[in-house]
């Protein structure tokens, strides 16, 4: 059985302030290596609240500044497109639609896998993910003593932070479902970098199809 499916069946459940799941130990550590050494260039990144930020006198979301693994890529990331394979597989599709109560298993989805590296100042206002995100879900890298407040926040309907979900190492979460509120607080303090990966079943087009 892989790293990954056993991190799966052992994951919690929360409900507070609605659902989502937890689950550690997911990744190997030649994948977080290629986490940790991933070269994303974020000079004169302006943060604005959201992931994509811009350059001044750039038009905002700038998604040059985002590091997904493409076919024109994935040769710098090999242990990296091994998890995306496994996500792709009938065992994994299975476990996170039971999850997520996703009759169809994913089968018409594709996979979208994005490298993470914010930095000092970043941060996300409080929004809820498009409904063509079948899941959304963070995995953390945490090998520098990042202080455990740079987990996802979590808000109620009325936008009111309820609990943080903490920025351990090799830890992660799942969710989907509207109405369900989560960004991150400004003013956070970054020491080094904010790693990890966000893996998202979509339902528009990318490299990897299930």
């Amino acid at each position: 059985m892989s790293r990954l499916l056993k991190s799966l069946e052992k994951s919690i459940k929360h409900t507070n302030p609605w659902e989502y799941f937890t689950f550690g130990q997911c990744l190997s550590l030649e994948q977080i290596d290629e986490i940790k050494n991933a070269e994303i260039d974020r000079s004169n990144y302006l943060h604005d609240g959201t992931r994509s930020g811009y350059k001044e006198g750039v038009a905002k979301q700038n998604h040059n500044f985002r590091e997904y693994i493409t076919k024109d890529n994935y040769s710098k990331y090999p242990e990296l497109k091994k998890f995306i394979d496994e996500l792709r597989t009938e065992s994994v599709r299975e476990i996170i639609a039971d999850m997520v109560n996703n009759k169809d298993k994913f089968k018409n989805a594709y996979i979208r896998l994005e490298v993470l590296k914010d930095t000092q100042g970043f941060w996300l206002k409080p929004h809820c993910d498009w409904i063509e995100k079948l899941i959304s879900s963070l995995i953390y890298i945490n090998d520098t003593d990042e202080d455990k407040s740079l987990g996802t926040d979590l808000y109620n309907e009325n936008k009111e932070l309820v609990f943080t979900v903490p920025f351990l190492h090799n830890f992660g979460y799942i969710f989907h479902g509207p109405n369900k509120w989560h960004g991150m607080e400004s003013g956070k303090k970054i020491k080094v970098a904010r790693r990890g990966i966000q893996v998202n079943y979509v339902t528009f087009k990318t490299d990897w199809k299930v």
